[in-house]
């Protein structure tokens, strides 16, 4: 009788073995593919990180060939009548790009400007770029990264160029942040912050990525499930939190509050 147990046993896995041993498989599975995600993620972070370092020295030589030193191009500034193809207040990557020798012009006003695939983020999904691409047209869609300004150059433009050579404290000053580009915008104030920046969270599993106009690369956290745009601007730019806060109480801001209350009636 024992002898038969045993060649019973053998020949064959009961139902619960098998089930035991496909949670096991499931469970493996669940955890390397979570793994292979988080590399994914990690090496996106990466790259993207690269780019804006590399971005950095890229402003740091357009700072330095053109004639006004120390500043750092952004989305609004004023357009160099130079370059009749296309319109550099457009975007800030107009004025940069032909830093690099990948550059190629559009041939009419109004076309797109080629430019390095170092302006677009690994993890943006707005648009499909390979990889094995080495330039790409560029446009609001296409260009991962948003340019900051505390319209030091003009005081009358609030998009106008980042003067780095301004009393401020750079460290505190972001020039370029993961974000969606507004056509001749750049990040501002809280309401810009918001529409601009925070929807670039997801890139990069919460966090986004910011390069100051001293040279720094961060990562912000983002709380994606509740996130507070005011507390979140003053963290990514304290010193133009503080400014905007200034001015809110001051006469700029009373005439602001004074149009906002004649447009509601």
């Amino acid at each position: 009788m024992k002898l038969h147990y045993s060649l019973r046993r053998a020949a064959g896995f009961t139902l619960i073995e098998i089930m035991v041993v496909i949670a096991i498989m499931v469970a493996l599975a669940s955890v390397a593919g979570t793994s292979i995600y988080s590399h994914m993620g990690a090496g996106d972070e990466a790259k993207c990180r690269a780019q804006l370092e590399q971005l950095i020295q890229i402003g740091t030589k357009y700072s330095q060939d053109i004639a006004h030193t120390g500043i750092l191009p952004t989305s609004g500034m004023e357009d160099d009548e130079d370059t009749e193809t296309v319109n550099e207040s457009d975007g800030w990557w107009l004025s940069i790009a032909p830093e690099l020798d990948s550059v190629v012009y559009p041939r009419t006003k109004g076309g797109k400007m080629k430019v390095s695939n170092i302006f677009h983020c690994p993890a943006d999904e707005r648009a499909s770029i390979s990889a094995a691409e080495s330039t790409f047209a560029a446009d609001e869609r296409t260009v991962s990264y948003v340019s900051w300004t505390d319209a030091s150059d003009d005081p009358e433009n609030p998009n106008s160029c980042i003067r780095t050579t301004a009393k401020q404290n750079l460290d505190n000053l972001p020039w370029l942040s993961d974000g969606n580009p507004v056509k001749g915008k750049s990040v501002t104030d809280v309401e810009s912050f918001q529409t601009m920046v925070m929807p670039a969270a997801e890139r990069h599993g919460g966090k986004v990525l910011v390069a100051y106009a001293s040279g720094a690369v961060k990562a912000i956290e983002v709380d994606e499930e509740d996130p507070n745009a005011a507390a979140l601007f003053k963290k990514f730019a304290p010193d133009l939190a503080r400014k905007a806060e200034k001015e809110s109480k001051g006469k700029k801001g009373k005439k602001r509050r004074k149009a906002a209350r004649h447009a509601a009636e």
